[in-house]
């Protein structure tokens, strides 16, 4: 769905991330962002992960521990709450995180509040906005749609992603740098398009965008693959955003 592994991994070496810096995760997950970030400030710097999901904040400890990454820390707090606690870092990153917040100014501001003098923030979003099915994979679009419909029934700004320069800049923020690219799916060159429906069905069906029955999700993967097999088209699934911002 978001091609995000790779993308961050190229936002991470244009930011020139320096070792020994603090460094916050905002929406933190099961950690893969965070232990990112772990290896980036090596061993003198110090990375905390923020959620408010405590089973995924429990899960990344397990994981820190797992792997013996020891400059990490996991809260489960909410990072509105906590950056009025006056705490500072070098660094702040957020993957996909603000397309769901309702007062994207008012986080664009935190992200703001969060950081020390030349702090740096790392911010990536996804746009659906701009969207070019293939004409000869009918059951690729139908499977994209019960994923954004899904998030967009959830409450997210599909849009965020060209609204990144205008939030961020009214926040503050100057030497803003905004990079785009197209996730794209080809006769040869797939999106693990079924892979997110498999992991988000129980959140579809609660949306009310599609049923289990509907989806087949035990045919779905073998189905999407014919499909691609004989196609002749190349579309455009999705937007990658990333954001390189600086408090100056």
């Amino acid at each position: 769905m978001d091609n995000g592994g790779a993308f961050t991994d190229r936002l991470f070496a244009e930011a020139k991330i320096p070792q020994g810096s603090t460094a916050l995760d905002i929406g933190c997950g099961g950690g893969d962002i965070t232990f990112r970030l772990s290896s980036a400030v090596g061993a003198q710097g110090r990375v905390t992960g923020l959620d408010l999901n405590g089973t995924a904040i429990e899960h990344a400890r397990k994981r820190a521990s797992a792997l013996d990454v020891t400059n990490t820390q996991f809260l489960e707090r909410d990072f509105l709450e906590f950056a009025q606690s006056g705490a500072k870092f070098d660094l702040t990153t957020c993957r996909r995180v603000l397309m769901y917040l309702a007062d994207q100014s008012k986080a664009a501001k935190a992200f703001f509040n969060l950081l020390k003098p030349n702090g740096i923030l790392l911010l990536q979003e996804h746009d659906k906005t701009i969207r070019l099915p293939a004409p000869d994979r009918p059951l690729a679009d139908r499977a994209q749609r019960w994923i954004w419909d899904t998030v967009k029934f959830e409450g997210a700004n599909l849009g965020t992603g060209f609204q990144l320069q205008s939030l961020l800049s009214d926040a503050g923020f100057r030497e803003i740098a905004i990079s785009a690219e197209a996730v794209v799916e080809t006769p040869s060159q797939a999106v693990k398009t079924a892979e997110m429906v498999r992991h988000m069905l129980p959140r579809i069906e609660a949306a009310k965008v599609a049923t289990a029955e509907e989806i087949d999700l035990a045919t779905l993967e073998e189905r999407l693959a014919i499909e691609q097999a004989n196609s002749k088209s190349t579309s455009i699934t999705e937007i990658v955003f990333g954001a390189i911002a600086r408090v100056v």
